[in-house]
């Protein structure tokens, strides 16, 4: 009835019928007739079909029958305003720490830390790391259980390293003067990372900041800290790369996808990017040896994986509660979290799910995963908090304006953005 698959030290279940995944959330039949809305961005282009494929079985055992309705992702936050503001809202949602609080804050989704944290789920609680889960809470209240979350690597080119005599950084001295001795500019570059607001920059040095002991905002998130040594020796860093030691190339020169096909060519050592690299680039059969390493940090700093999760939540105006919660069990529980994030290569936010496909590379970042990552301020306008942050990375990193008076005017810009009802 069961078969395991062990993977590290993880244990994979992979149920063999949907009726055994539903027999401790609902009874077979439960919902006959009753309708769920459910909205979500896709992460591709066959997600509607596969989506409708992977339900089937949910459906089918609890008579339930759900609408679903894509939302384009750069009109999600248009989109569901509008619909949270009627009262026919969507039951459950799928957004990104972006958005969760932002929604949360209004009013809009349900507390569900009683449901998510009860004895009824205890079982599969257990299987959702703190520290994936603490980050979530916003004032006290958790407006959505984390299904999917969003890593960041550095990839290496092992010819280049070893054939130095250079072993993998392991913080960030060790990587500028690996870098200075593997390059070979304009046509060989020793690092790269994204720099810029497009390309979005701050994902690596929001990491960074968190690296370095600090963040954007005060602990009760009342407070801008912008202005703080956490954030001036994140964007120094940022600065000795582009502008000291100039192993990054100029600001605007690569883009990622330009890097990209860079490292691809043998001429960038290390390159800052997502997981989602991996399986295409092993496809290609490059011409050297490469990995991926966790991205380094400071000489002693707090070593954290970093990025986006993904959460599936419930509307406060939605009538079918109960029904909504035994949807968002099914679709962050292991037949539908291990289908969706095999497919897509992200990393589910369980211990007990190894998406990697037995890939190597990914599964040494669904280790650092679990133990090291560290998640997206939960503040409802971290959005436009990050946006101020990679303008202000993308400012400094110019090398024409300096770290102290960027750092004052984002300051005043953040402060700005917090007194804004």
């Amino acid at each position: 009835m069961f078969s395991f698959i062990k993977s590290f030290n993880y244990k994979v279940l992979m149920v063999a019928g949907s009726i055994i995944v539903l027999a401790n959330m609902v009874q077979a039949g439960e919902f006959d007739g009753v309708t769920i809305k459910f909205a979500k961005a896709p992460h591709g282009q066959d997600e509607i079909a596969l989506i409708e494929k992977w339900l089937a079985p949910f459906k089918a055992a609890t008579g339930m029958e759900i609408k679903h309705t894509v939302i384009p992702w750069g009109e999600l936050e248009a989109l569901y305003s509008a619909n949270f503001a009627g009262s026919d809202v969507y039951d459950v949602t799928y957004q990104t720490s972006t958005h969760l609080n932002l929604f949360g804050a209004r009013g809009a989704f349900s507390d569900i830390d009683e449901r998510f944290n009860g004895a009824d789920y205890a079982s599969e609680r257990s299987h959702f790391p703190d520290n994936l889960v603490n980050p979530s809470y916003y004032k006290g209240e958790l407006y959505g259980v984390p299904a999917v979350i969003g890593t960041i690597v550095m990839y290496v080119n092992l010819d280049m390293l070893h054939g130095a005599g250079l072993q993998i950084p392991r913080n960030n001295e060790e990587l500028i003067s690996a870098a200075k001795q593997l390059q070979n500019p304009p046509d060989v570059w020793g690092f790269n990372s994204p720099s810029t607001v497009k390309d979005y920059g701050w994902y690596w040095f929001y990491n960074m900041i968190h690296n370095y002991g600090g963040d954007m905002v005060s602990d009760d998130m009342e407070k801008a800290t912008f202005d703080s040594p956490a954030v001036r020796k994140a964007l120094k860093f940022a600065v000795d790369l582009r502008c000291n030691d100039k192993v990054q190339p100029p600001l605007g020169q690569y883009d990622r996808e330009a890097a990209l096909s860079l490292f691809k060519a043998g001429k960038l050592a290390f390159m800052v990017e997502e997981p989602s690299r991996v399986i295409p680039l092993e496809k290609e059969n490059l011409p050297f040896k490469w990995t991926i390493a966790q991205p380094v940090g400071a000489v002693g700093g707090k070593q954290t994986q970093f990025s986006t999760t993904g959460y599936y939540s419930i509307a406060s105006k939605s009538k079918n509660k109960d029904a909504a919660w035994a949807l968002v069990q099914y679709l962050v529980g292991t037949e539908f979290a291990h289908k969706f994030n095999n497919h897509y290569g992200f990393v589910a936010a369980r211990d007990d799910i190894d998406s990697s496909g037995g890939n190597i590379h990914l599964q040494n970042n669904f280790e650092w995963a679990m133990t090291t990552w560290d998640g997206l301020l939960p503040h409802p306008k971290i959005a436009q908090m990050l946006d101020e942050f990679g303008k202000a990375l993308e400012a400094v990193t110019t090398c024409d304006v300096s770290i102290d008076d960027q750092v004052k005017e984002t300051q005043n810009r953040m402060e700005k953005i917090l007194a804004r009802k």
